[in-house]
This record gives C-alpha cells, sequence and structure tokens, in this order.
C-alpha cells in the first residue's frame, strides 16, 4: 500500500502544476500595489475587511473563498488562487487509517519536501505549534525563502496538518498550505484568514 509520505512528495509537482494553471486563467497584472512589509498572522482573527466569498465543498469539508480566485480542483487535492496567480491556498487529503503517522510527523516531512520544490532557501519562521481553524487544533509549520513559482523574489509558506476523524479506520490526514510573495502577504493574508475561518469539517 502507497505511503502516505510517498502520496505526499508525489502530490507536490501537482500544486505546481495548479498554480501553473490557474496563473494562465488569471487576469494579467503585477504585484506592486503592496509594497509595505507583510503581517504574518499566526492565530486565527476576523479578515480586517470584507471579502466576498462563495462555498466550496470538498471531500468530508467546506471552506468560503474569495469570488475572484480561480479554483482548480482534481482527485484529492483543492488550489485556488488570487488574481495575479501568486498567492496560493491548496488543501489535500490522503488515507491516514487510525493515524498511524502523527501530524507532527507529516507536518515536519511536508516541510523538508517543499525544500527545493516551492520555497528555496528556506528558513524556518518561529509560530506557534498549533493552530485553530474550523473547530479544531492543527499542528502548524512555517518558512520562508524564495519561491520557486516566481523566481527571485522572497516568499512566506505556512502549513496545517491534521488527523480527521482521530484514531479511526477513516482517518484522513488532511493539509492545507498556504504561501506567497513576502511583497503580497500581508494583504493576501486577509484572504488566507478568511478562508481558515470558513474552514468546517462535516463529516
Amino acid at each position: 500500500m502507497t505511503s502516505v509520505w510517498k502520496q505526499v512528495a508525489q502530490r507536490i509537482p501537482l500544486v505546481l502544476c495548479s498554480w501553473v494553471l490557474l496563473l494562465m486563467l488569471a487576469a494579467c497584472g503585477d504585484s506592486t500595489t503592496n509594497s509595505a512589509t507583510p503581517t504574518i498572522a499566526t492565530t486565527p482573527r476576523p479578515p480586517a475587511e470584507s471579502v466576498d466569498l462563495k462555498e466550496y465543498k470538498g471531500d468530508n469539508f467546506t471552506l468560503n473563498y474569495p469570488k475572484n480566485w480561480g479554483l482548480s480542483a482534481s482527485g484529492d487535492q483543492v488550489t485556488f488562487a488570487d488574481p495575479i496567480g501568486k498567492n496560493l491556498f491548496a488543501i489535500f487529503t490522503d488515507p491516514n487509517p487510525k493515524g498511524k503517522k502523527s501530524e507532527s510527523q507529516l507536518a515536519d516531512q511536508m516541510m523538508s519536501q517543499f525544500e527545493g520544490t516551492i520555497i528555496a532557501n528556506a528558513q524556518k519562521i518561529s509560530v506557534p505549534a498549533t493552530y485553530e481553524a474550523g473547530g479544531v487544533v492543527w499542528t502548524q509549520r512555517s518558512a520562508t525563502g524564495v519561491l520557486t513559482n516566481n523566481p527571485g523574489k522572497q516568499g512566506n509558506l505556512f502549513l496545517l496538518v491534521k488527523n480527521y476523524p482521530t484514531k479511526s479506520d477513516k482517518t484522513n490526514a488532511y493539509q492545507i498550505e498556504y504561501y506567497g510573495p513576502s511583497e503580497t502577504f500581508g494583504e493576501a493574508n486577509t484572504s488566507f484568514q478568511a478562508m481558515l475561518l470558513s474552514f468546517k469539517f462535516t463529516g
């Protein structure tokens, strides 16, 4: 049986492919609207301004995402991208019966795998080990480095991992990753937070 770790490694290129597709569909433009130092939120909070959202129903979960963002869904993954295609929010679902691999193990393995595939020269960002979203507590990791989908641009990456339902034959590992250039991350984080706060498990 294919391990969760192998499935995670195989899906990372799919995020990049989804990003390319969404970038092609996104409106042309440049991310020069916000050059201020970004504020990186590490705890859930209401968005600073109104975000016009619509619902997405996934595998045992729902969330709301900005109406003007692109959407690419295939099998057990879904990726959302902002109108300029540079800030991304992706969700993966992998079988993990009984939570055999802990959330902490999965998070560490994924952050290691992201090095060179999503972010280069990664440096760990010190954030709380957990993050509450969707009424449950997720394991959290974060890093900063050069984005591989935006050469030369420094970016921020956040990862959340949750085994749900807990200790069940039907337990899945849910992984949320959201990232983008540092120069636009503060602005995009309004949408990221709105999406996280709307996330709910339905099973």
